[in-house]
């Protein structure tokens, strides 16, 4: 009773996840979700030539394990379940990281639990993002312990937090801001002769040591795949720089309408006033801010600029942002003349995740079953046993409820639009020995540039039917193959 009394402000946080994470459970399983479980059964049940079996992704390993445990328990739902353990431990390690630094630990646990309830971040889906933030927060209390330690103890848990930290780049590559936080402390502290360099240096030293272990693992495990260690470099750093470079270049469908959802969702979160709030902090405090200070905002802005730089602006993006905002929160409130400023903003955020998660659950459900899973489940009632479907650009959430595998290795439009921009690769799945029975057509064949050339419509035509045109979708049958269709799906 007496650890309940003293920490009684976790147990709040950790009940506003459970309520939030049970409030939230019917949310349709999403396309990315649906993808990384694809690629994740794949290569746990038949393996494959490629570093994720049959299946591409531009993600580094750790991801994939993880949805591998789901693969295991043989249900996509199972990485819900999983997700709500991360966002608990999410708090519970934002708890510990502000006690030890010395801040208010039940305010920053409480603006965590709202950051992993709010649709307005993104956070009812089982994105990189919501695996990768309990790592952050792992590394910056493994950087806070190593403070209150001298000697081998304190190089011992500055190999935690390099190593920890490292982890949350094995899950999403741009989480780095747990590595920033322990390396500005350290270095500020110097700076400021808090510490001597030798002693700054032998920490860094072993944060370093701490980070190639986990590189070392990641290595060692693309070395067991058939594409090697090129095969793990493309997927997880040189990609994205492609990537970036063609969405600068144009073909950025969307991208405007999520621009303004993104920012939209910031305000309604609590993010902008939150960061506003934490200018004005540092303008009233001349920017004299302790090393924490300074460790924390490099943190957010290190994040920030990942979203900036990221361009495709999908709203889960913002939930980077919550372990810096966090424990921002947290520092600032024990200070006297500042807390009244952070203070209206920190209850502002915790109302707009107790508003804004049973309303936006409530209008989900009255959605009813997301229309490309209605597709989807349409080709699975009218398929047989040994029939093989792709989905035309991607749109993982369709080709996983077909339950059908695709000989086409793409799940998502940006790696065909980077990988694949002529479809040279796809026509020559479609015009191979063992052409997908079905295709679903979702996007338009010639969307994002892709197939300059116009040969894509002309290999449909020629091998396959037009087994159903509706609601803005298409379903393709091989002609060669004759099936029983279910009832078709309406709008």
């Amino acid at each position: 009773m007496g650890a309940l009394r003293c920490h009684w402000p976790l147990w709040l946080a950790l009940l506003v996840v459970v309520a939030g994470r049970i409030v939230l459970w019917d949310w349709p399983i999403t396309p990315d979700e649906s993808g990384f479980y694809l690629v994740a059964d794949d290569l746990l049940h038949r393996g494959g030539d490629g570093l994720y079996g049959h299946y591409w992704v531009d993600r580094p390993p750790m991801l994939i394990w993880l949805f591998m445990v789901a693969a295991a328990i043989g249900t996509v739902e199972a990485i819900r379940w999983m997700v709500a353990a991360f966002f608990m431990a999410f708090v519970v390690l934002t708890y510990c990281a502000v006690r030890r630094l010395g801040g208010a630990a039940g305010w920053a646990a409480l603006v965590a639990a709202a950051f992993s309830i709010t649709p307005a971040v993104g956070a009812p889906v089982a994105n990189g993002e919501a695996f990768a933030i309990p790592f952050v927060m792992g590394c910056v209390l493994c950087a806070a312990i190593a403070a209150r330690h001298e000697g081998g103890r304190a190089l011992a848990w500055s190999a935690a937090a390099g190593l920890v930290g490292l982890l949350a780049m094995a899950v999403k590559q741009n989480f780095a801001e747990g590595l920033v936080f322990a390396f500005v402390v350290l270095v500020v502290a110097g700076l400021r002769k808090e510490r001597t360099w030798p002693d700054v240096a032998r920490r860094l030293l072993a944060g370093l040591a701490g980070i190639a272990g986990g590189v070392g693992m990641m290595v060692g495990w693309a070395f067991s795949a058939p594409t090697g260690v090129n095969g793990l470099w493309v997927a997880a750093i040189s990609f994205r720089g492609d990537a970036s470079s063609l969405i600068r270049a144009g073909h950025r469908t969307g991208i405007e309408n999520r621009t303004a959802a993104i920012v939209e969702d910031a305000w309604l979160s609590g993010i902008i006033p939150m960061l506003i709030v934490l200018v004005v902090v540092a303008l009233v405090g001349r920017f004299r801010g302790s090393a924490l200070g300074w460790a924390v905002a490099a943190m957010i802005a290190v994040e920030a600029v990942g979203i900036l730089v990221g361009g495709n602006f999908w709203t889960h993006y913002l939930l980077g942002l919550a372990p810096g905002l966090a424990l921002a929160v947290g520092l600032t409130m024990p200070l006297a003349r500042r807390r009244w400023l952070v203070l209206p903003v920190v209850v502002y955020v915790i109302g707009s995740a107790l508003w804004v998660t049973p309303t936006e659950a409530r209008e989900m459900a009255d959605y009813g079953t997301p229309r490309l899973t209605v597709l989807g489940e349409f080709v699975a009632a009218s398929a047989e046993p040994g029939d093989t479907a792709t989905t035309l650009y991607g749109r993982a959430d369709a080709q996983r409820a077909s339950g059908l595998r695709s000989p086409y290795e793409h799940l998502w439009s940006l790696p065909i639009r980077v990988l694949d921009p002529d479809l040279d690769e796809l026509i020559g799945v479609l015009q191979g020995d063992h052409p997908p029975t079905w295709l679903m057509q979702v996007f338009p064949l010639h969307a994002w540039g892709l197939d300059p050339a116009e040969r894509i419509g002309g290999v449909i035509l020629d091998r396959y039917d037009l087994v159903y045109d509706d609601c803005h979708v298409r379903v393709f049958l091989l002609k060669s193959v004759d099936r029983d269709l279910a009832s078709p799906p309406t709008c």
